[in-house]
């Protein structure tokens, strides 16, 4: 719930993951957004690509279904924007 997160956890968050969630949210709702795609619209490499990801994750402000899955440098293959990724960025963003 965006109750549990707060304008400290959102000041917190790294510029990359910022504007990881940002590119992601332009998406539609459900709509997996392949790392290509994130790497395009946000001009990160693959190291701040595969941190802002893995702590989005953790924060539950992303989901990747299938992380065993991976593309070439990155960690992760698609990922998409939750429910509560788009309310924290609504409130705070």
């Amino acid at each position: 719930m965006v109750e549990d997160f707060e304008q400290d956890d959102w000041d917190m968050l790294d510029p990359s993951a910022k504007r990881v969630l940002v590119a992601l949210s332009e998406f539609e709702k459900g709509q997996m957004v392949n790392v290509d795609l994130i790497h395009k619209k946000t001009g990160l490499m693959p190291e701040g690509l595969n941190d802002a990801v893995r702590h989005l994750s953790k924060s539950k402000l992303i989901d990747n279904p299938d992380p065993s899955k991976r593309y070439g440098p990155y960690d992760f293959y698609a990922v998409e924007i939750t429910e509560l990724g788009r309310q924290v960025l609504e409130q705070f963003g």
